[in-house]
């Protein structure tokens, strides 16, 4: 079965699209080809990569031109299937389809819940977005939800969930624990108040340990959101780096003893799969998450968190002060962690599901 995965908006090297489906389904045998923006031709990992030059002009002109041009590239592949990752490319989806090609809509996001967020509530970019969701459900062979809360939002009966397990590749291994030390690291880009940056920073004003303090790995914007949070009297008790190479962050996990994720209880956060919290995980520290269902559901079992109201700055400090007073416990919790990551929280695990649906999906061969 000819494969071709079409994005719109995402770079080639998307790790979920590329380095994990792309990746998976090249390696199972299915002849694999990517169609990227901007992207460079070549065979990469066994899957054909395509690009169309990136699209210009005002807006509406902007999104026809890149669609028209995501449509020849991924017409040129003659796809007995396409995988497709943006709702605006519903219409070139449903061209392919008349064309013979199954189609299957991976949904990374709740584009709608997003949407609540832009000026005006998103106005006929939400009504666009309704339309072409409508259609998808009545056209769709399947869809790819990235999250449980995704899925329910597609038919059941087509949804499978792929969930955005880590690669064994993006394992934060070979951490050789500091013996002391009292860091409490956060890493990853803030982008919003809604990531917890000011919560975190006026906590370290009641954590108790004289010796802790809040390491930022990531950028932090806008810059009055920084500018804020440096007002802060907790501020002196943080050190603020930017992003940081893979080489660069091993140390610093290694002098960590506690992860931070202690997002907002906000909709589109409730049921996310945040890469920060494995890198945690499989760097053996304890994590302190927001008290979210679905996380607690996730990692309860494990024995690896502490839940806290992420609004509430004095209970993430006092889950900091437990966690850095009682070292063999934080120990135990980041043995676990990093156990379930290798064991089962990975993408090694999830590619079976999106194998089992191509199978699923596969023409089926005729009677002799």
């Amino acid at each position: 079965m000819r494969v071709v995965h079409l994005t719109s908006r995402h770079p080639a090297d998307d790790v979920r699209i590329f380095l994990k489906e792309c990746r998976s389904l090249a390696r199972a045998g299915f002849e694999t080809h990517l169609v990227a923006p901007g992207a460079v031709e070549q065979v990469r990992d066994g899957v054909a990569v395509h690009g169309f030059a990136e699209a210009d002009g005002v807006r509406p002109l902007r999104i026809a031109r890149r669609l028209w041009r995501s449509w020849r590239a991924a017409r040129a592949v003659r796809p007995d299937l396409c995988q497709f990752h943006e709702p605006e490319l519903v219409p070139v989806a449903l061209l392919l389809k008349f064309a013979g090609a199954r189609i299957v809509y991976d949904v990374h996001e709740d584009a709608l819940s997003e949407l609540e967020y832009a000026p005006n509530g998103g106005g006929g970019r939400r009504i666009g977005l309704r339309v072409f969701e409508a259609l998808a459900r009545r056209a769709c062979d399947a869809f790819v939800a990235a999250t449980p809360a995704i899925a329910r939002l597609f038919p059941p009966d087509r949804t499978v969930e792929v969930l955005n397990y880590p690669l064994e590749e993006e394992f934060i291994d070979g951490v050789e624990k500091a013996s002391d030390g009292a860091d409490v690291v956060y890493v990853g880009g803030i982008i919003t108040r809604a990531r917890g940056l000011l919560e975190m920073v006026e906590a370290m004003t009641h954590v108790r340990n004289p010796h802790a303090r809040l390491v930022l790995i990531g950028n932090v914007a806008p810059p009055e959101l920084e500018a804020e949070a440096r007002s802060m009297p907790g501020w002196n008790r943080v050190e603020h780096l930017g992003p940081l190479g893979r080489r660069e962050l091993l140390p610093r996990l290694a002098a960590a003893r506690v992860g931070l994720v202690v997002l907002h209880p906000e909709r589109g956060y409730k049921e996310s799969l945040p890469i920060k919290l494995f890198e945690y995980m499989s760097a053996g520290l304890p994590v302190i998450a927001s008290d979210f269902p679905y996380w607690r559901e996730l990692l309860d079992p494990i024995g690896c968190a502490i839940f806290v109201d992420s609004l509430d700055p004095e209970q993430i400090a006092a889950a900091i002060d437990d966690l850095l007073a009682d070292e063999n416990r934080a120990e135990e919790m980041g043995r676990r962690g990093a156990a379930a990551v290798r064991e089962r929280l990975n993408w090694q695990h999830e590619e079976r599901k999106l194998l089992a649906l191509y199978q699923r999906l596969s023409p089926t061969p005729a009677a002799a």
